[in-house]
């Protein structure tokens, strides 16, 4: 006997889609030099016109130039003011620096190996000395504070932050983002960074 004819069916083809995960978007800003107000006002109206964006990354002196602008750093420091989101900095000297970054480094939550940002309150992240981490899916690096042979404990950086920073260079992967001082250096790297990173269709804009 010969075998029947193949079933067909008349149920329409079944379709699969696989959400692709959208790009990361990154603020990048320079030098807040403690004018916060400022600094989040802008953050919220580029997040609000073209966002929503993942963080912002400051480089260059976070911290005011002298004492008059203290209470305004104090506000958000303290959870008076918010924070719109995620905000990492590596310029951990000026006005008031010491009194903020001690206290933070004392917290149980921040001690240990932290590369990923010491909290200082919500959405506010301290990157000290030098390290390596992920921020949504990109590779971050940063020297954070300025060379001196002071030997102040904050806004400067140690050979052994240079060192462990090359050894970090030397594993496998690719750094998205390198974060640094002096000022003639970032701009230099930031040029390449963006004109890379947009390439890959990441989203970096300048509040």
């Amino acid at each position: 006997m010969g075998q029947p004819p193949p079933m067909i069916s008349n149920s329409p083809p079944v379709s699969f889609s696989i959400p692709l995960m959208a790009p990361p978007r990154i603020l990048l800003t320079g030098d807040p030099l403690g004018h916060l107000n400022q600094l989040f006002k802008r953050v919220s109206s580029v997040n609000k016109s073209t966002g929503p964006f993942d963080a912002v990354l400051c480089v260059g002196q976070f911290f005011p130039e002298s004492s008059e602008h203290l209470e305004e750093l104090t506000e958000y420091v303290e959870g008076r003011k918010n924070i719109p989101l995620p905000t990492y900095f590596i310029g951990d000297y000026g006005a008031g620096a010491a009194k903020v970054l001690s206290a933070a480094a004392k917290e149980s939550g921040n001690q240990g190996f932290k590369m990923d940002g010491l909290k200082i309150r919500d959405n506010l992240y301290w990157l000290k000395g030098s390290g390596k981490f992920t921020l949504h899916g990109l590779s971050v690096a940063y020297l954070s504070g300025r060379r001196s042979p002071s030997g102040l404990i904050y806004g400067t950086y140690t050979q052994d932050d240079i060192d462990a920073l090359r050894a970090l260079a030397e594993e496998p992967g690719i750094i998205d983002i390198f974060l640094t001082y002096p000022s003639y250096l970032f701009h230099s790297i930031l040029f390449l960074i963006v004109t890379w990173v947009m390439s890959l269709y990441h989203k970096v804009s300048f509040p």
